[in-house]
This record gives C-alpha cells, structure tokens and sequence, in this order.
C-alpha cells in the first residue's frame, strides 16, 4: 500500500511537466467517470474491480446508489469528444505498476488516474489496494467542480457570518426558513421530489466525546436538536435506529471534524431519507459547530442531491 502511494506521488509531480494539448472546456455530469478499457478486462476482473471500488453504494443511502457513474469506452475509441471527459480512468498494460494521476491533459478542468500493471492481476490488486486513494482523489476533484459551479450562483450568507462566524457556499435556490432562532439556522430548497435542507448551529464541547461514545453522543445531540428545532405534522424528526450511522474522521476549513452519514425518519410518519452531518471542533470558541444536510425526496435518486449538500457543508472557511 505505501508503494502504491509513493509512486502515486511521484508520478503526480511527472505527469504537471508534461506537454498537454487542451481542447477548450471539459464536459461530462457530475459523479461519471469514463473506463478506457478493453471489452474483455471490463467484463473480467479488472472491470470487477473497477465497479466494487468505484461503483459502491453510498453511505446513508437505504435504496443502494452507486458512488460514481461507470462508462466504458475502448481504448482506440477514447478520441474527440470522448478526450473531454471531465474524469477518465485509464488501464493500461506496462512493465511496472503503478497509479498516476493526470490533470487538465486533454480539456479544463480534467482528471485523469492512470492505472499500470504488467498483467490483469497486477493492475486488479493495484485498484483494490489504492481504492481509498482512488474515491478520493475522483471525490474532492468533483466537490472542488460543484463549489465552483454554486460560486456563479450563490447566496448572500452575510447573515450565518455574523452569527456563527463562518462563509458558506451556497445557491441561491435556497431560503431561510427559520429566521426568528439566533442560535439556529435551517436552509431549505425546494426540488420537485421534495427538498433539500441544511441546519447549522453550536452545541458545547462536552456534548460529544472524542471517544468510542461519538456515534452515540452525535445521534443524541441531532435528534434532540431535529426534535425540537425541526417542525413536522403529527411526528418527529429522528435519526433512524435500524440503520447505524457511518461516522469518520475528517477535516473542515483545518478544523478537527466527525463526518455522519446516516438515515433520518420522522416517527409515526412513512417519511425517511439520507443526510450527512459535520461536528466541527471550534477550538476558538470552545463548542462543536454542527453543520448538516439532508434530503427528502422518497421516490427519487439521492446521489447528486447529497452530493450537493456536501459540497455546500465542505465550503465552509471560519472567519478567525
């Protein structure tokens, strides 16, 4: 695994000193990557491997969604328009093995991983042994897009600076729905399944631990918070106990941060969906500040509207 990582590195600075022939702007949907990659290794295990990394369901998704959008295109196809494609991932026979990446090759902006091996077992354990590095590298390049795309069209947030002392990207298809709370704001965008809601606000450091107890002490503080802040006819809005959260380590704006992914429901209501949730350490200000996103929308595919919701939580920058 540390070969892997090092070569990948490496061959990061190599590939920023290539020649490079771009062809205006890169096109392509959010969350698709393009597989160059011959018929015969899509269908065998490279392509297995390729899908059970890259296709995986999402977390916090009870109906499965895959993480990305796979397409496959030969190698000898992978010409004009194709050269395009905002994300590719190319397999490639070679004597060594290795994971490369290659910015803005083709079209702007671009991604493009690069995947050697000498054989079809060498490049399978390749992308199995690189998978974390892989996502992640596809998933903060299409964050970094969608922040760009929500900067065209964003909201004045002067009003969430001045109460919790951070800048949020967020579009303008949102509105405050709650204005006459100081200590809670909850954002809503009306979409034609649903909605689509972002909740922020502070809660003391003692209310979640920084030990085996976070899972437990996070589900505690949003459902208290949903239950009381969160109006909803004849129910309440709770964390659904049947689907444990996935709860990570992460970073926002360098800040100390618990990434949740989970499933919310209202009780005695058939209402459900995904949401993702930041406890961010504000050592400043001594508290967590909660940032969250969540989608109701039961009868339509939840990817890219999650995905959105991230991306908005992820552009926050406090303001020191």
């Amino acid at each position: 695994m540390k070969y892997y990582i090092y070569l990948l590195s490496s061959l990061i600075m190599i590939s920023c000193n290539e020649k490079s022939v771009r062809i205006n702007d890169s096109a392509g949907k959010l969350n698709d990557i393009l597989v160059v990659i011959d018929s015969d290794n899509w269908d065998g295990q490279i392509g297995d491997s390729i899908r059970a990394v890259l296709a995986r369901p999402i977390d916090g998704i009870v109906r499965e969604e895959p993480m990305f959008t796979l397409n496959q295109v030969k190698p000898e196809s992978f010409s004009g328009m194709l050269k395009k494609s905002r994300n590719y991932l190319f397999i490639q026979k070679s004597d060594s093995t290795g994971v490369a990446i290659r910015k803005d090759k083709y079209a702007m902006p671009q991604l493009g991983v690069i995947i050697r091996g000498p054989n079809t077992q060498a490049i399978a354990t390749a992308i199995s042994d690189n998978a974390d590095d892989i996502i992640n590298i596809f998933n903060d390049s299409e964050i970094a897009e969608k922040q760009r795309l929500i900067k065209q069209v964003q909201l004045n947030t002067d009003g969430i600076k001045d109460r919790f002392g951070i800048v949020i990207t967020v579009p303008q298809a949102y509105f405050e729905a709650k204005r006459e709370d100081p200590d809670f704001v909850w954002l809503r965008r009306p979409i034609p399944e649903g909605t689509m809601d972002i909740m922020i606000y502070e809660v003391p450091l003692n209310e979640i631990n920084r030990d085996s107890t976070v899972v437990q002490d996070i589900v505690r503080v949003r459902d208290s918070i949903g239950s009381r802040k969160i109006p909803v006819d004849n129910g309440t809005f709770l964390t659904e106990p049947a689907f444990s959260p996935f709860v990570n380590e992460t970073q926002i704006d360098g800040k100390f941060a618990f990434e949740t992914k989970g499933t919310w429901y209202v009780k005695n209501k058939f209402m459900a969906g995904p949401f993702v949730n930041y406890a961010v350490y504000n050592e400043s200000k001594e508290n967590w500040l909660i940032i969250e996103g969540y989608v109701s929308a039961p009868n339509a595919e939840q990817r890219n509207y999650l995905f959105e919701l991230e991306a908005i939580l992820k552009s926050i920058d406090f303001v020191e």
